[in-house]
């Protein structure tokens, strides 16, 4: 519920309340789309730029309904705004960017058609902990141009009245509460001895069964590696029945072999013959991990990728060759592109 719903609040002279619902998930759908209203007890926006509503009346409330989408970098918004003013409601359409690279630091930059003044701001912000703290310049179009002049102001004109199309800063910090829903992870139950007898704990020795089964495991794909590596000991089928015999034992193998795939610290040749493995008699059909592994630093991961994503050829899987077609290593464009390709009589799917 609370990945859907945030409900929050902004203080000037009053307290103005907002909330935000989330429709559609980029995850399940083409974009994210949210609807929202804020602004329900106060106007703290109209009373921070010391604005009026065309009535001349305080109002409260406003109405929103944006889109948004993630692309590798970027991430774009767009959105429209309806406040009720006399007889009517005000619409005002909104457009903004924001950098969407896996750091704490973004930087971002919006603009709205608002009291025939495009307005525009721009700022950034840095995540620490479950604080958000973010500042940037309001009316961006006022500190760079006025009249018809450019230049640097910033300082408003004399005869400003309000804080519209005039230079001006901002300063915010958000806590994110955290998800109280989840259940804490429970102690794991302690292992009973009772007298004269020792028992053993069943629990413990699936442990410890698993640890030995993880080694095993781990030993088999360096093995693999090492044949791949060597021109006498990569025989195609002795190779093949090595990966049948990992795949044997079942989901917990398979598992295992994503944790290696994973792995930064494993080796480049265990980590592609984990995937080759993963692939070997079976298809695979988790695209997310896929798409974690497409973006790796390695070109022998990210042409892995390619393939296994290739013969999945699904609308997501379509999604993320489209990227891997314009990859700058060679042979993982041409193996993405190779996928692309469709009959004439035939239309790839939409993502």
């Amino acid at each position: 519920m609370a990945s859907r719903l945030s409900v929050d609040a902004e203080l000037s002279d009053g307290i103005g309340l907002g909330t935000k619902a989330a429709l559609v998930r980029e995850a399940d759908g083409p974009f994210d789309l949210s609807l929202g209203f804020d602004e329900l007890l106060y106007p703290t926006d109209r009373d921070l730029f010391g604005d009026v509503t065309r009535s001349g009346e305080a109002t409260t409330g406003r109405a929103w309904l944006a889109a948004a989408q993630k692309w590798d970098f970027v991430r774009a918004r767009a959105a429209v705004s309806m406040e009720p003013s006399s007889g009517s409601f005000h619409m005002v359409p909104y457009l903004a960017f924001e950098t969407a690279f896996d750091l704490p630091v973004s930087i971002g930059w919006e603009s709205r058609w608002e009291s025939t003044i495009w307005r525009q701001d721009i700022g950034a912000s840095v995540a620490w902990r479950s604080f958000h703290i973010a500042g940037g310049l309001t009316e961006f179009q006022a500190w760079i141009l006025r009249g018809l002049k450019p230049g640097w102001f910033p300082t408003p004109p004399v005869d400003a009245t309000t804080g519209i199309d005039n230079p001006g800063w901002w300063v915010s910090v958000t806590l994110d509460i955290p998800n109280f829903s989840k259940e804490k992870p429970q102690p794991p139950p302690p292992i009973s001895v009772s007298c004269p007898a020792p028992v053993v704990d069943s629990q413990a020795l699936r442990s410890v069964a698993e640890l030995l089964e993880g080694r095993t495991l781990r030993e088999d794909v360096a093995e693999l590696a090492a044949r791949s590596r060597s021109d006498a000991g990569s025989d195609p089928l002795a190779m093949s029945i090595l990966r049948r015999r990992i795949l044997s034992e079942g989901p917990a193998a398979r598992t295992l072999l994503w944790k290696i795939c994973k792995d930064p610290a494993a080796s480049l040749d265990e980590r592609v013959q984990a995937m080759v493995t993963l692939s070997d008699g079976i298809s695979i059909s988790d695209t997310s991990a896929l798409e974690a592994l497409s973006r790796d630093p390695a070109p022998a991961l990210r042409l892995e990728s390619a393939v296994d994503l290739g013969h999945i050829g699904s609308g997501p899987s379509f999604r993320i060759l489209g990227r891997l077609a314009q990859d700058p290593d060679e042979s993982v464009r041409e193996s993405a592109k190779s996928f692309l390709v469709v009959p004439d009589k035939a239309s790839p799917p939409k993502n």
